[in-house]
């Protein structure tokens, strides 16, 4: 009670609102999940792109039956991702038939692939299903003359 003697009542007017200083354990959690999702979208995209790129790098798939499509590839290399936006706008048509696979030259197998093969970046070496190398194709290529190549080497199996 005050000096007057009557009861001390609480501050007048409406109620303040929370600083954001004092979250309350609910609100907390809601934007930690929320965090949690906007952050886990990037990481789930780059993990499937690591998948990705990690199973067209696999060139144990030669000679088992299936023609392959290899280009060794740099991927700081403009020509490079030229060449390979060609392919990826020629090859759908051809994916039930053959397999493709880049090997980066800046690693240890891509570097091996192209020294076995006589091969450097900005090329295609296209085996046939028994792992014989049916073509190779240097630089640039335009979609035709990729579609055409890989129509070839489809007729091959």
């Amino acid at each position: 009670m005050g000096k007057s003697g009557k009861a001390r009542k609480g501050p007048k007017g409406p109620p303040k609102k929370p600083s954001g200083k004092g979250l309350d354990a609910a609100t907390m959690t809601r934007r930690g999940f929320l965090g949690l999702a906007v952050l886990s979208i990037p990481a789930i995209w780059i993990g499937m792109e690591w998948r990705s790129r990690g199973a067209r790098a696999d060139i144990g798939v030669i000679g088992n039956g299936r023609p392959v499509i290899v280009q060794v590839h740099d991927p700081g290399c403009p020509t490079c991702r030229r060449l390979l936006n060609n392919v990826e706008r020629a090859y759908p048509a051809f994916s039930d038939d053959i397999e493709f696979r880049i090997v980066d030259i800046e690693t240890r197998q891509g570097a091996s692939f192209a020294r076995e093969h006589g091969v450097e970046h900005v090329t295609l070496v296209l085996f046939d299903g028994a792992g014989e190398v049916h073509q190779i194709l240097e630089g640039v290529r335009s979609v035709d003359e990729l579609e055409s190549a890989f129509r070839s080497l489809q007729r091959q199996s």
